[in-house]
């Protein structure tokens, strides 16, 4: 009994230590610093903007299940829910002939200074030894800036995903001290 019991406390200690965050901090474009909260498990690069392209904030896990691209443009906000909706509407139906779904259902969800509105597709070609693959395509807004993302995984419904959408959502870009 007390060696299972000790098992289940490794374990239990294990899935603690997978699901604990750090927060990473980066300078943009030399005004700004962005933060994001990542899983220990997970890794983030901040690709710099060269030649006037914007900077680019890469999310993806250690074992390669899923990648994130999050391209970061200063930018006033001002564009409306719906421009966000009808513009992700039009860049989903371009896929259209190569995923399984018939109609591009754009979702929305917050973060602590973005907004995000997304849009989820699985390619009819499946794999059979990793299953479908799915794309997760989205913009997002705040007061000084927009993001472009896109999302690849081997696995719709992954933990992994779900943990890069929760960094994606902690991001946060304040002015530089």
């Amino acid at each position: 009994m007390k060696t299972f019991a000790l098992v289940c406390w490794l374990m239990a200690g294990n899935v603690w230590f997978a699901r604990a965050a750090d927060v990473k901090r980066f300078e943009l474009n030399g005004e700004d610093t962005l933060t994001v909260a990542v899983s220990r498990a997970m890794r983030v690069q901040l690709v710099p903007g060269e030649d006037g392209q914007s900077p680019q904030l890469i999310l993806s896990d250690t074992n390669r299940v899923c990648e994130m691209h999050v391209v970061l443009v200063k930018s006033n906000g001002n564009l409306s829910d719906d421009q966000i909706k009808n513009r992700l509407v039009i860049d989903g139906q371009r896929l259209l002939s190569a995923v399984v779904e018939k109609e591009i259902k754009v979702q929305k969800f917050g973060g602590s200074t973005f907004t995000y509105f997304y849009f989820e597709l699985t390619d009819s070609r499946a794999n059979p030894v990793q299953g479908g693959r799915s794309i997760v395509q989205g913009l997002g807004r705040s007061a000084g800036y927009m993001c472009e993302f896109v999302m690849s995984t081997s696995r719709k419904n992954s933990d992994v995903k779900a943990q890069i959408l929760s960094s994606l959502r902690s991001i946060d870009i304040r002015p530089k001290k």
